[in-house]
């Protein structure tokens, strides 16, 4: 047994030094195949070019990722509307930011989340599936085609390292690491206080065996759900103390130019019909063309997953995988879905059971279409 730990996590090692690699590749191959560099983000100027650093591999820091190093710069006072990205990512960046290393610390940091991620979903999967299945659901993972924000400079591998770490304690009834680590995740994106409903959830699963635990386990419980939501209110009780508004992260993205909006919730129906006359009335063969439907797919197949796996998927993860689909829709737009549908990584070993017969077609199909959004993406096209 001593011996199985290091051989999962060399093999998983392997995986990620492979696809890391292969990530700087296409990048590379990006700056000759598209020329012409897209800038449609602030700040590259001043935070990813003096870098000195070429193109492919700074590049992995645009759009978000200047935001993210501008908080971890000059804080949130000098980061005009940046109070719509939460605060432990930035935060990280700046601890590891040693000789004033910015691009380097969030590179590093993410990196090292992705793989931390990678390994703790084998152990995850393997709770409830057998080690074939596992593997082949850590690879789904990392050829998502939109997996390349887990290496960038995005909050991304921060998240889902600490959610999938927090479902795994949870499981496994440490109950206040699973908690602690929940409330890490909600402060480092709002969707992380969807952990609080997935722990009731399992609660409810749990409902038989109430009468056996301990009332010291029941107050775990209670303080682990505590704990996802402190810190959550963390960053609430920041912005109010610094800004006098503690839902400032809810207003901004709507002054980002995202085209999200506050109030009223706009329901997932109504998003679709926009964008249907969107993609009726768009070129087909346009830029704006492939984002709106790559927008639609990466939301209404996952969607369309839930209600295919229902009877076969945990209820606390159809629960917080919906969620974590559906919140971000309410705003009108299905902008960033492409980036948001890594949450869903929790219907990854149903899908690799269902695609058996073709699993190795799906792969390929996956890294090529992560290829096209990556070579987009490193020259400054919007992806998600």
């Amino acid at each position: 047994m001593k011996k199985l730990f290091p051989q999962e996590f060399k093999r998983i090692l392997s995986l990620f030094i492979i696809w890391r690699v292969s990530l700087f590749v296409v990048a590379f191959l990006a700056t000759t195949l598209i020329p012409n560099f897209g800038a449609r983000f602030p700040y590259y100027n001043n935070l990813l070019i003096p870098t000195g650093l070429p193109s492919w591999i700074w590049g992995f820091g645009n759009f978000d990722g200047v935001h993210f190093l501008r908080i971890a710069m000059l804080g949130y006072e000098g980061s005009n509307l940046s109070q719509a990205f939460f605060p432990l990512y930035p935060l990280l960046i700046k601890i590891f930011a040693f000789g004033n290393q910015w691009f380097l610390s969030g590179f590093i940091v993410a990196n090292i989340f992705s793989l931390f991620s990678l390994f703790v979903f084998y152990k995850l999967v393997k709770l409830d599936f057998n080690e074939k299945v596992a593997w082949r659901s850590v690879l789904l993972l990392i050829v998502f085609p939109t997996s390349f924000y887990l290496g960038s400079i995005y909050s991304e591998s921060l998240f889902i390292f600490l959610t999938i770490s927090s479902i795994y304690l949870l499981r496994r009834k440490n109950y206040l690491g699973a908690g602690l680590l929940g409330g890490m995740a909600a402060a480092t994106r709002l969707v992380g206080l969807i952990l609080v409903p997935l722990f009731l959830a399992e609660i409810y699963q749990r409902r038989g065996e109430l009468k056996d635990i301990s009332k010291k386990e029941i107050a775990k419980y209670v303080a682990s759900i505590g704990l996802v939501g402190a810190g959550f209110l963390s960053y609430v009780y920041f912005l109010q103390i610094r800004f006098a508004n503690p839902l400032y992260f809810l207003s901004a993205p709507s002054q980002f130019g995202t085209g999200r909006e506050n109030m009223p919730l706009v329901l997932l129906p109504q998003v679709l019909f926009r964008y249907f006359k969107m993609l009726v009335s768009t070129p087909v063969i346009s830029l704006p063309f492939l984002n709106a439907a790559l927008e639609v797919l990466f939301t209404v197949i996952p969607l369309a997953l839930l209600v295919l796996f229902f009877k076969r998927m945990r209820l606390s993860y159809w629960f917080f995988t919906l969620t974590c689909l559906v919140i971000p829709t309410l705003t009108g737009t299905f902008t960033s879905m492409p980036r948001y549908a890594l949450v869903s990584f929790l219907l990854l070993p149903l899908v690799a059971q269902k695609t058996e017969r073709y699993f190795y077609l799906l792969i390929l199909s996956l890294v090529l279409l992560g290829a096209i959004l990556l070579g987009l993406f490193i020259r400054g096209y919007w992806v998600a």
